[in-house]
């Protein structure tokens, strides 16, 4: 995506405090606001005081100014810390790209029914249940059809790969020619994609993996991730209509993953 450039406060443009600090300022400011206001009051009860009204309440206004950049800074999260990204992660990998991927229509399958989608659980000697650092695997469904694919995220950097049955080394050019149109699409939002033969577990198969890097941090900007997990639903709705279509099977034994 292109940069875009924002006329508006944006929490990337905020000094980052403590919380104790924000309240701490926000009180202060609010007090400073709120004595500001009630002197100005109390000199229009004073005539010969009257002088002195206009700078007070520019006083109270910058003050009322101040209190409302504080309390955005409150609420902004101008660098979100470890802990916050992973639960970020969490939150992106298990529930909202799942929801998206829903909602995709195969109609050579079943007209006016959308897919069902699972993240695949692991065993439970794997730390955080999912597939590799910072992706998980899925398996989508819909009467018979059935695929699995992997997605991780790092960050600003998005990551697919599906694995597709092969019988030969030849099939990872055939694939790429017939998958020509969903990954040229892709290309132009800046996708890397490559198809790679392997052998795994006594398996043959095609990895298709593409990768993007974003130009804003995906997690912690709801545009950002919107945008992106219905970019991967699409190219996950074209590749699975012209798998159907072709004879491509992208169920594989062997998980997806990064090889």
């Amino acid at each position: 995506m292109s940069d875009r450039e924002s006329g508006y406060l944006d929490a990337d443009q905020i000094v980052y405090l403590p919380r104790w600090a924000r309240f701490a300022v926000m009180t202060v400011l609010g007090a400073l606001a709120l004595s500001a206001c009630a002197a100005g009051i109390a000199f229009f009860f004073f005539p010969d005081m009257r002088n002195e009204i206009s700078p007070t309440f520019a006083v109270a206004q910058t003050a009322a100014g101040a209190f409302a950049v504080v309390l955005f800074v409150l609420f902004a999260e101008r660098q979100l810390s470890t802990d916050k990204l992973l639960a970020k992660t969490d939150s992106f990998l298990e529930k909202q790209i799942v929801e998206v991927l829903r909602k995709i229509e195969v109609p050579q399958i079943r007209a006016g029914h959308t897919l069902n989608v699972n993240v695949v659980a692991r065993e439970h000697t794997v730390h955080g249940g999912r597939k590799d650092i910072f992706g998980a695997n899925y398996e989508l469904w819909l009467e018979h059809y059935r695929m699995r694919m992997w997605i991780g995220i790092n960050v600003k950097r998005l990551s697919v790969i599906y694995f597709a049955k092969a019988a030969s080394q030849a099939d990872a050019a055939d694939l790429e020619n017939k998958l020509r149109f969903t990954f040229g699409g892709a290309a132009k939002l800046g996708y890397d994609t490559n198809f790679q033969y392997v052998e795994l577990g006594g398996e043959q198969l095609v990895s298709i993996w593409t990768t993007v890097m974003a130009d804003q941090a995906i997690l912690g900007n709801p545009a950002e991730q919107l945008f992106w997990m219905q970019d991967v639903a699409m190219m996950t709705q074209s590749m699975i209509r012209t798998a159907v279509r072709d004879g491509i099977d992208l169920y594989t034994t062997t998980e997806p993953g990064p090889l």
